[in-house]
């Protein structure tokens, strides 16, 4: 039995729209194709002097094949070995503990990391110092050293802001970055909550906020998220 609407017609959940009925098909031999046939040409930048030499830059992935053989397991979602340039936390770390230690000509190496008001200087091991100059990048940190508790009198209600140190300069390696993650590892430990920014003379770098912060082969690994704030650390 149909179902019938209040006029007495059959009611009909779906059906072709009238308005399609007289519609006709294109003639395909007619259609012509503009701005598809163009071909790609690549122009130096001569105003930016780091372009000079990207091609002489290798892949650091394919060379020493550090997505194959990963004995500890997947890597992290967050990295995708196809497209990233980075190395995988796992790999990284394995190459510190397990890399052979050269043997130094001279006196053990000394990097140091200098305050405004307090230099703080750290030793560290020659293989470390080793990683540190190849790979490393200098970063500015605001650190974090506490929270603010602000009332309001009149309604009672109260909230924290954060309490940000002296600023410094630290060196870190990258181990992986997208646009809203951060992962670095460093000798230097940068206290959870403070503000990190990649110190480059030309500008246009992130500002990011340290999320997690744990110790990981003789230095720390560090995730930090997009900053809100955008601290001067000119």
């Amino acid at each position: 039995m149909s179902i019938k609407d209040k006029h007495g017609n059959v009611y009909k959940l779906r059906g072709p729209n009238p308005l399609m009925n007289q519609q006709q098909e294109w003639d395909k031999s007619k259609i012509a194709v503009f701005n598809l046939g163009y071909k790609a040409e690549v122009v130096t930048d001569t105003r930016n002097p780091k372009r000079e030499f990207e091609e002489s830059l290798i892949n650091i992935s394919d060379e020493l094949q550090l997505y194959e053989g990963d004995e500890e397991g997947p890597l992290p979602e967050f990295i995708e070995p196809e497209e990233t340039k980075v190395l995988s936390v796992k790999q990284f770390l394995k190459e510190i503990n397990e890399a052979p230690v050269p043997t130094p000509k001279v006196e053990e190496p000394v990097i140091k990391f200098e305050e405004p008001k307090q230099p703080v200087q750290i030793n560290v091991d020659a293989k470390t110092a080793r990683i540190l100059k190849e790979r490393g990048e200098e970063y500015h940190c605001a650190p974090a050293i506490g929270e603010k508790v602000h009332k309001d009198a009149l309604y009672g209600s109260s909230y924290t802001t954060t309490r940000y140190g002296d600023k410094f300069i630290f060196d870190a390696v990258v181990i992986d970055q997208s646009d809203f993650q951060l992962q670095i590892w460093s000798v230097r430990h940068v206290p959870k909550g403070s503000i990190i920014y990649r110190k480059d003379p030309e500008g246009g770098e992130r500002w990011w906020r340290i999320s997690e912060v744990e110790p990981k082969s003789g230095g720390y690994l560090a995730v930090a998220n997009i900053s809100e704030l955008n601290p001067d650390f000119s």
